[in-house]
């Protein structure tokens, strides 16, 4: 498939932008202005910073399992020719996905500005600021994804597209879901429920799988198919992807290393419960 036009890529990234912020904005609307987000409230003891916040995560969850079924349809389409096949899903989403990602900075910025105890009339320039040196891995890691999508759209090569390997890039979303629903749980007081348990396990399972192995895979997938190791394969990569690679690795591994610290503090906080119980 050939590269998309400016225009068409612009009108998909507008609607992708639109429909992610017009669901944000419902579930804000829905949490203050309905009778039952008012009770939910109530219930949980949820104040407007939790309602924002848990409206971010829903709209991540909805982002993250569209492109992982995008993502599911490229490699099964693809599976067989990892380099020369294409798929028109490949683009569209490209241009969708990048609209979420700018939608999600500006979500962010809005959760942390809502209640956050600032300074009283403190300048939306001083709380963008802090917002930045607050959240600097999140940041570089949405706006790479962005230039990411940009590229696939405009760069793309036309006779080799490896849209396969786009397809497992796009598949990272895929543990995405999980990462919501816990932060969601932890919002509404629910830590100590079997589901967040049951969560917490789901997540340290398919983090790392989806995030990091996934992309190993990939390389030793290209490997078997170009007479390559998996070692080959990272060393013979054009610097351009090399540095993708490891843009793509290193925020994974960080945020790997914060879910292990935190499913280990959970660990060693039950156990202690369970032995002040006995």
């Amino acid at each position: 498939m050939a590269a998309i036009s400016p225009l068409n890529a612009s009108l998909i990234f507008i609607s992708g932008f639109s429909f992610f912020t017009g669901l944000f904005l419902a579930q804000l609307y829905f949490w203050l202005r309905t009778k039952l987000g008012i009770g939910l409230r109530k219930r949980y003891d949820l104040s407007r910073k939790d309602c924002s916040d848990i409206s971010n995560k829903l709209v991540s969850a909805v982002q993250a399992i569209m492109c992982s079924v995008a993502a599911l349809m490229m490699c099964s389409s693809c599976y067989k020719d990892l380099i020369h096949c294409s798929d028109p899903v490949t683009l569209f989403y490209a241009c969708f996905g990048s609209g979420y990602f700018i939608y999600d900075l500006f979500s962010m910025f809005y959760v942390s500005t809502v209640e956050d105890g600032g300074e009283k009339g403190e300048s939306y320039w001083k709380k963008l600021g802090r917002f930045l040196l607050n959240s600097p891995v999140m940041v570089a890691h949405h706006l790479g994804l962005v230039v990411g999508g940009i590229l696939v759209a405009i760069l793309r090569n036309p006779t080799r597209p490896a849209d396969f390997i786009v397809g497992t890039v796009y598949l990272m979303e895929a543990s995405t879901p999980f990462v919501s629903l816990r932060s969601i749980l932890s919002t509404m007081k629910m830590k100590s429920s079997l589901l967040y348990l049951a969560n917490g396990i789901l997540l340290l399972l398919f983090f790392p799988l989806f995030r990091i192995l996934n992309l190993v895979y990939t390389a030793h997938l290209y490997g078997l198919e170009e007479g390559m190791t998996v070692e080959e394969v990272l060393y013979e990569m054009p610097l351009g992807w090399k540095l993708t690679f490891v843009a793509l690795i290193a925020p994974q591994v960080y945020w790997c290393r914060l879910i292990l610290l935190g499913a280990a503090r959970m660990i060693i906080q039950r156990k202690k419960h369970s032995q002040f119980r006995q």
